[in-house]
């Protein structure tokens, strides 16, 4: 579990993630210094919070087994990439501002050319706010990056936070690129098993089956496996202000 605390329209917030005790916590601090508890996949559903699917690996596994259950054709397109397509992995576990900022430029070309309407402010402000927990990996083809993917980890878990890859119009380049996402991702797993944790999370799978672009994402990470994982997210109010604010938001959206 991580945390960070911050002020925004006059709200005191608090951020958990992670964490297996959200009860405790929404208890301990209910009607005392926060108005809004903001819970990114925890082990419960306190108020007002909604179900997070996802696909976790146990790192505690040998990397030949993780390995072995990954889909043959991605098993073959990782071994291609690391023994003919020349690619540098880049790993970088402690993450500046001034990379966070050479990421949002990036994500703000990815974000455009996808239609994600992402608020890119906010984005950034996170990923500032949890600079200390968070790991770069870049897929670099003669020093341009092909793929640029950031994790948030704890003492326990890695979890894919953005994934940028770059688009291309000639299909040669388009298959480099996904093969590098897929070598990247191994990679990724690899490091952060080496480094003692025992959950590599895939970040989220919508399981929708009407939204294209979402089923291609959820069958990209089913390929690696994973076991499928239910937990909780939203925003729990704490305090009356908070409750308040939270109302007049959900009224203020339904009259749009």
């Amino acid at each position: 579990m991580f945390n960070c605390s911050y002020t925004r329209n006059g709200l005191k917030i608090l951020e958990v993630y992670y964490t297996s005790d959200i009860n405790k916590i929404y208890i301990d601090h209910k009607n005392r210094k926060y108005d809004i508890l903001k819970c990114y996949q925890v082990n419960e559903k306190i108020p007002n919070l909604q179900e997070f699917h996802t696909l976790q690996i146990d790192l505690e596994r040998s990397i030949d087994e993780i390995y072995s259950n990954f889909a043959k054709n991605t098993r073959n397109e990782i071994n291609r990439n690391m023994k003919n397509d020349d690619i540098e992995y880049v790993i970088n576990s402690k993450v500046s501002k001034e990379n966070i900022e050479l990421f949002i430029t990036m994500f703000k070309d990815f974000d455009r050319m996808k239609n994600l309407n992402t608020n890119i402010s906010e984005l950034e402000n996170t990923l500032i706010r949890n600079i200390d927990n968070l790991t770069f990996f870049q897929g670099l083809k003669d020093s341009n990056i092909l793929v640029f993917n950031i994790y948030y980890h704890d003492n326990i878990r890695a979890r894919l936070k953005c994934s940028i890859s770059i688009r291309s119009d000639n299909n040669q380049e388009r298959n480099l690129i996904g093969r590098t996402n897929r070598a990247l991702c191994f990679k990724a797993i690899s490091h952060f098993k080496e480094n003692g944790y025992k959950i590599f999370d895939l970040g989220g799978i919508s399981l929708s089956e009407k939204d294209k672009d979402k089923k291609n994402i959820d069958s990209f990470k089913s390929k690696f496996g994973g076991v499928l994982v239910t937990e909780y997210e939203g925003n729990s109010p704490l305090s009356l202000k908070g409750k308040l604010f939270m109302l007049l938001y959900k009224i203020k959206n339904k009259i749009r």
